[in-house]
């Protein structure tokens, strides 16, 4: 081989190493990307179940208050019918 097809090869092959640790950088960013993307998604998952929950209680409350009310009208209707109203 002559020198120069040497220095050819050489420097193919300092560059093939340098893209290489370039690609093992983009696939550790893809990796911590991908930690960050679950633990996000975890997160976020946890928060709406919160949020259901919370939804839920509301509208049994919701409910109970309704029948509360109608319950009390009932009375006071009653209440006006016994005293002439």
């Amino acid at each position: 081989m002559s020198d120069e097809t040497k220095e050819i090869l050489n420097a193919v092959l300092h560059r093939l190493d340098a893209l290489d640790a370039n690609v093992a950088g983009v696939q550790n960013d893809v990796t911590s990307l991908k930690t960050e993307i679950n633990q996000f998604r975890s997160e976020t998952n946890q928060r709406f179940d919160h949020m259901d929950r919370q939804l839920r209680l509301f509208d049994s409350d919701t409910d109970m208050l309704n029948k509360k009310v109608a319950e009390h009208d009932r009375d006071i209707n009653r209440l006006k019918q016994v005293n002439g109203i």
